[in-house]
């Protein structure tokens, strides 16, 4: 535990023996939830601790997912919201925290939309710094969840072949994940229409898929991302149904193949990237994601500060 980072800022902060106590911890939580919080206990974790959630950006799965693993590990929650706050009135976000940590805070769990914001807190404070999504930078504790996700489904992440699709280059679930999943051994391949990939490809040495049918052949998991409508307006994307035509999942394509699994991080433009029939399929996760995500940033937030 002693060399367990002190901030969690992006996915590789993480090696495979960090991503391994967090899973262990997480299914710790998952195994005694029943008897520990449907019985009126919490977990004492946090106990005597302060999270404040430092929102710039909206958020629901994420948001409401620390909220309640902070509140389950008996943790004290502070709302932050940027446009109910001074910075409304042109306050710095370094003035905000300096406020904040005068209210004697332990742990940020940060969101913005801007590149880079999480980690500038990080050195203007001595407490706990969480990133829970930057720009398009990262979104380290989604990546966590869908590993967790996929190892609980096939008891592996070593060996699997992942693709994902769709909005690549502007995703900060997909940086997360291709750095992530490849620390736990998996391979990773990408498909997208050729404007939402990297311009260099070779910045991620990540093989691109010919078509969705070879996607789909291939891999063991999907993760799909949500198409922006603002890509149709900017001309990145021809149209909607261009875009459905190449790229979606259906239950025509995606029901062919038994042994695979689909998870999308949410949320989901159903009748873009994924027909909403085939979200009903028996390998569907996108349900479990949204369970598994406060089980492990309930792990995360008790191993960064019990560390």
């Amino acid at each position: 535990m002693s060399d367990f980072p002190k901030n969690l800022i992006q996915a590789d902060d993480l090696n495979s023996e960090h991503l391994k106590l967090i899973f262990d911890k997480a299914k710790y939580f998952e195994d005694n939830f029943t008897n520990t919080i449907q019985n009126g206990e919490h977990f004492p974790d946090l106990k005597g601790r302060t999270v404040a959630l430092a929102f710039f950006e909206n958020s629901t799965r994420t948001r409401n997912s620390f909220e309640l693993a902070a509140k389950r590990l008996s943790s004290d929650v502070l709302n932050f919201s940027a446009n109910q706050s001074s910075l409304a009135k042109g306050e710095s976000i370094a003035d905000t925290i300096r406020t904040i940590d005068a209210m004697m805070v332990d742990i940020y769990v940060v969101r913005n939309q801007y590149n880079g914001t999480p980690a500038f807190i990080a050195s203007i404070t001595n407490n706990i710094v969480v990133n829970a999504g930057d720009g398009k930078h990262e979104h380290p504790t989604q990546a966590i969840l869908d590993a967790y996700t996929i190892l609980k489904h096939y008891g592996k992440v070593d060996g699997l072949n992942v693709s994902i699709i769709g909005d690549i280059i502007n995703s900060r679930v997909a940086r997360s994940n291709i750095t992530m999943l490849r620390t736990l051994g998996a391979d990773v391949k990408l498909f997208g229409p050729g404007t939402l990939l990297p311009r260099h490809l070779n910045c991620w040495n990540a093989p691109i898929h010919d078509n969705i049918n070879d996607a789909i052949e291939w891999s063991d998991v999907i993760i799909l991302l949500r198409i922006q409508n603002e890509r149709m307006d900017s001309g990145l994307l021809p149209s909607i149904s261009e875009y459905v035509k190449f790229y979606q999942i259906n239950v025509a394509n995606f029901a062919k193949k038994d042994k695979i699994i689909l998870l999308h991080p949410g949320p989901v433009n159903y009748g873009v990237e994924l027909e909403h029939n085939a979200s009903k399929l028996h390998n569907s996760m996108i349900d479990r994601q949204v369970t598994n995500g406060v089980f492990t940033r309930m792990a995360v937030l008790s191993l960064l500060a019990n560390r």
